[in-house]
């Protein structure tokens, strides 16, 4: 009995995303019969409607919203623009691309049992992508549908409000540093989260005005895909369920007695994602708590105090979202107003998410996409609803707020947008250096000394070096050799001669640089000017590239919250440089 257990447990691992399917299946199923079994009838509060009594924003379009119309497409268009900009696979985490999709291999579902983490849905759509193309500018189109159809949904989301105002609401969105970077990069979860919740609003709307089965089975599929894209979304879910089922309970009018089966069918939806949410809680730990193993927020985890910092740096629609939910129910809870089931449910939700995240002691600039969407659309739709009885003080309060949250987003996704680029150009520009360089060379190998890259930096850049056609001394799968090999050395000590563990890529441990070996010192290394004229003292210079000019400002340096590499030091003088040093032979 315990080997055909441990069978089971195998095949449900090795072959989850097949049971995945076969879940959604039957979530599809399943929708049918309950929405069959749901009252169609049952009264509901509108969900567009006034909480505080008749919004009325006129539906034509004015000289004003066609302006403003246009200003979007321009937005979007400069948008798409920036995302393909001097892209390549050579930023964070995109050895995950190199090393599987972009070479034909698809890449695990991401069940980590090592690591404590069970997100199996994130970056499987590039396995299928690699089908039709494995470029940049083909993985980032992808991308950039998402984007469209997100903003497209958005729209329609706040079609009761005048063109103006959706577009300063989607502009707003598209500002946030945690959306730029999930929709400027390839591998970031969040992404695919963000696009099936916004499908998850449409759907909660579309249902929640006309009943329609269609809407009911979408957000029911909504789910299903969200959940196993980060696991911190069941708490979103869960939360935004229960909250709702609870202001149900409470704002619909009673008429008698009545049975729980009444209850439940009235409420038959948000039983739908409770029961999905238990599925998934039911999977994950069934993988997980066998191996008891949470290393991953283990070696991330940081004192709580520092973690509010952060966020508190970076993340101000959380925080405001926090201010606001805080007096908005304790007002109409301990007065005669009403909340509305679906955008308050959505509030409780993502402050579920937030202190979630904030449990685990975790830091990125992107971890609370999904809380940030959500507070700025619920706070737009509060401030428009709050507006609907003008005042110069409450437009003069709006306008301030929003200025402030728009102008200090856009500064931290700017760094974040510089960071990028940078770091992926110069890159892009040392392979083609060595290019160059390596015909140069009568020796079979070509010794690259790293004295500040740690291991895992290191396996990324031979990753994105492979890919660009290079051979490397310790790589387990090597195709034809044409050129001088490339030695990857590290002050830092390499178990078994690799970079990283789980990774094919030989790093070999040298205190300093060989005779004819070249000093390489990367644009995200923890370097010095004075460490580079310390090494240029013996050395000779081969190559310098910086970044623009503005990442030397002292202003926008102490942005560094958002960045991935520096988020809790200062910026170190060499950022977003690269040199290229030799040593004499």
């Amino acid at each position: 009995m315990q080997h055909l257990v441990a069978y089971a447990y195998y095949m449900l691992m090795s072959h989850f995303l097949l049971v995945w399917l076969l879940l959604l299946v039957l979530v599809v199923a399943g929708g049918l019969l309950l929405s069959r079994w749901a009252d169609p009838a049952s009264p509901t509060l509108s969900d567009q409607g006034d909480i505080g009594g008749g919004i009325k924003f006129l539906r034509q379009i004015s000289r004003t919203d066609g302006i403003s119309a246009i200003v979007l497409l321009l937005f979007v268009a400069f948008y798409i623009i920036l995302i393909f900009y001097k892209e390549d696979f050579a930023y964070y985490d995109d050895e995950i691309l190199t090393n599987f999709s972009v070479r034909g291999y698809a890449f695990p579902p991401p069940v980590w049992l090592g690591q404590g983490r069970f997100f199996p849905l994130a970056d499987q759509e590039f396995n299928l992508l690699r089908f039709i193309t494995r470029s940049p500018a083909g993985y980032h189109s992808l991308v950039v549908v998402e984007l469209v159809i997100l903003l497209a949904v958005l729209f329609a989301v706040f079609g009761a409000y005048q063109v103006r105002y959706r577009v300063l609401v989607l502009i707003a969105a598209m500002a946030a540093p945690s959306f730029v970077i999930p929709f400027t990069g390839f591998v970031y979860p969040e992404r695919n989260v963000l696009f099936w919740l916004v499908v998850m609003l449409l759907c909660l709307q579309g249902y929640s005005q006309t009943k329609a089965r269609i809407y009911f089975i979408g957000c029911l599929i909504a789910t299903q895909f969200a959940l196993y894209y980060k696991e911190t979304v069941v708490l979103f879910v869960v939360a935004y369920a229960m909250t709702r089922f609870l202001v149900q309970l409470r704002v619909l009018p009673r008429e008698g007695q009545r049975s729980w089966l009444e209850v439940a069918k009235e409420n038959a939806l948000s039983l739908g994602m409770l029961g999905l949410s238990a599925i998934y809680v039911v999977f994950f730990l069934a993988a997980l708590l066998p191996h008891k193993n949470f290393s991953y927020i283990t070696e991330m985890r940081e004192p709580l105090g520092s973690i509010l910092l952060a966020y508190l740096q970076t993340d101000w629609l959380a925080v405001i979202l926090l201010a606001v939910v805080i007096v908005r129910f304790a007002r109409l809870l301990l007065s005669s107003g009403q909340l509305d089931p679906m955008w308050d449910s959505l509030a409780a939700g993502a402050l579920a998410y937030f202190f979630g995240v904030l449990s685990l002691r975790i830091y990125s600039s992107y971890y609370m996409a999904p809380v940030d969407f959500i507070a700025l659309l619920y706070l737009a739709r509060l401030s428009l609803i709050w507006l609907s009885r003008p005042t110069r003080v409450r437009v003069s309060v709006v306008a301030f707020v929003f200025l402030c949250v728009l102008l200090h987003d856009a500064a931290y996704s700017s760094l974040r947008i510089v960071e990028r680029k940078a770091v992926i150009t110069t890159k892009s520009e040392f392979a083609d250096f060595l290019k160059s360089y390596l015909p140069t060379v009568n020796s079979s190998t070509v010794e690259l000394f790293f004295p500040y890259a740690n291991g895992f930096r290191l396996m990324e850049l031979s990753a994105y070096l492979r890919y660009k056609g290079f051979q490397l001394v310790g790589q387990g799968v090597t195709v034809p050799e044409v050129g001088p090999r490339l030695v990857v050395e590290g002050r830092e000590k390499f178990a078994n001669n690799l970079c990283v563990e789980y990774r094919d890529y030989g790093c070999f441990h040298e205190e300093s640089a060989g005779a004819g070996a070249l000093i390489v010192v990367l644009p995200d290394d923890d370097a010095s000017m004075s460490d580079m004229e310390s090494i240029a003292k013996d050395s000779t210079l081969l190559l310098s590239l910086k970044a623009p000019g503005i990442s030397t400002r002292q202003w926008f340096r102490l942005l560094h919250t958002v960045s991935p590499m520096f988020s809790r030091g200062q910026l170190p003088e060499h950022w977003l440089q690269l040199h290229v040093f030799k040593r004499p032979a």
